[in-house]
């Protein structure tokens, strides 16, 4: 962009038709060079354009200085809309009132209409001052300058921001300024339009990933909350069973041992006090049982109503079924004594336990339960009806099993409901 070219006198170009040809080949000439060298600004602003910037203001920054470096200006600033669209901000600015790098401590701010940067985004046409002195929209920031050039940035027929220059010389921008800006604009706003999209999607990506590990932490932990649920009321191996797909579970399993223990007269104390506190003592004898059942490493089947059923040697076989369930049910009476105390009860608890073979299996599809089902299930259960409170009732087989390392007392034959006289014993402790 050279300094404006003196016209030939009209008069020479009259007097010598040679010269008037010279000067208007030499015209034409200097009109393809500031053609090509206006071709070149927007090639190279161009390829700067191409780089792979992701960031907005590193695009604008990149633009800043190119143009400022590549037509010789002495600043180029550019301003995007805030998000209400009432204001425009600075987002860079190059030359001597910006002399850092890509840093902008305060930047500036106008308001929609205000001065002529203002008015360019207002209208969206662009506005070429050649003198700013005999402008009254021009608003000085730190010193004067002379003549301003300002054209609008659009996307998809919408002004997003304004692109502005000043020079200190009066009438310095041309309308060849204005072309180049105008293209330069054109392509910087295809290029902030596709990073912001890319931000967007960057963005979203860091949701839905955040999303999804929130998701699956809330999955895990759904997971985990069933899976202490199933392992409350199943066995752990049946869990697993479960878990690895398996539907119909149903094992026969020769030697285990079954317990029944019941407190006796519960339903009748139950209805001398209130639902609360009856759920209270209940809740607090089974929670005790529990931590029994578990010390010993034994297996709930289930309660019902202010019954307790328990069995040793299933899922998972063991020789010493017989010893351990004795063991347990001294310490069930145990327990007994103890919490009579801390309630201030007197509770009294019915224990009968029979060995043999049974059959173990999961029930139901919804409401999963794993249950037992057999004679020896039966024989534990009569055992319990027909024993004493305080005592554990067990029959002939657990007797002959364990009279060597426990002590026994006979109950003699008594009758049993479905089974006939059968012999019976009252465990009492361990033989010293």
């Amino acid at each position: 962009m050279g300094p404006p070219h003196t016209p030939p006198d009209p008069a020479d170009l009259e007097a010598d038709p040679l010269l008037a040809e010279k000067r208007a080949l030499e015209k034409r000439v200097r009109e393809l060079e500031a053609k090509a060298r206006s071709l070149d600004a927007i090639n190279r602003l161009a390829a700067s354009l191409l780089q792979p910037q992701t960031d907005v203001d590193d695009i604008l920054w990149d633009v800043a200085q190119g143009v400022v470096a590549h037509l010789g200006l002495e600043d180029c600033v550019i301003y995007l809309f805030d998000e209400q669209r009432e204001y425009l901000v600075q987002r860079a600015a190059y030359g001597p009132k910006n002399p850092q790098q890509r840093e902008i401590l305060a930047p500036i701010r106008i308001k929609v209409g205000a001065g002529i940067v203002g008015t360019v985004s207002l209208t969206g046409r662009p506005e070429l001052i050649p003198d700013t002195r005999k402008d009254s929209r021009y608003i000085q920031d730190d010193q004067a300058r002379l003549s301003e050039l300002a054209v609008p940035i659009y996307s998809q027929e919408q002004v997003i921001g304004v692109m502005d220059s000043e020079h200190s010389q009066e009438g310095f921008f041309t309308q060849e300024h204005l072309h180049i800006f105008t293209t330069v604009a054109t392509m910087m706003a295809a290029r902030v339009v596709r990073a912001e999209l890319d931000a967007q999607l960057r963005d979203a990506n860091r949701l839905l990933e955040a999303r999804i590990t929130e998701r699956t932490r809330e999955l895990s932990e759904a997971t985990q909350r069933s899976e202490l649920l199933l392992r409350n009321i199943l066995p752990h191996p049946i869990v697993e069973r479960l878990k690895r797909g398996e539907h119909a579970i149903a094992e026969r399993f020769d030697e285990v041992t079954v317990m029944f223990a019941d407190l006796v007269d519960f339903t009748r104390w139950s209805t001398l006090l209130s639902p609360e506190h009856v759920v209270e003592v209940l809740g607090q004898v089974f929670t005790e049982f529990d931590a029994v059942t578990e010390r010993y490493g034994l297996e709930k089947i289930k309660t019902i109503g202010d019954s307790y059923m328990v069995v040793a040697g299933l899922p998972s076989p063991r020789p010493d079924h017989r010893e351990v369930m004795a063991i347990m049910a001294l310490a069930f009476v145990d327990a007994i004594q103890r919490l009579n105390v801390t309630l201030k009860t007197s509770l009294d608890v019915r224990i009968g336990m029979h060995c043999g073979p049974v059959v173990a299996g999961i029930i139901g599809t919804r409401k999963f339960a794993y249950d037992l089902w057999g004679d020896t299930v039966n024989m534990a259960s009569r055992l319990e009806s027909h024993g004493v409170p305080g005592r554990i009732h067990v029959s002939e087989a657990i007797w002959q099993a364990l009279n060597d390392r426990f002590a026994f007392e006979p109950r003699g034959e008594i009758e049993v409901k479905s089974i006939g006289k059968v012999k019976t014993w009252l465990l009492t402790g361990l033989r010293e």
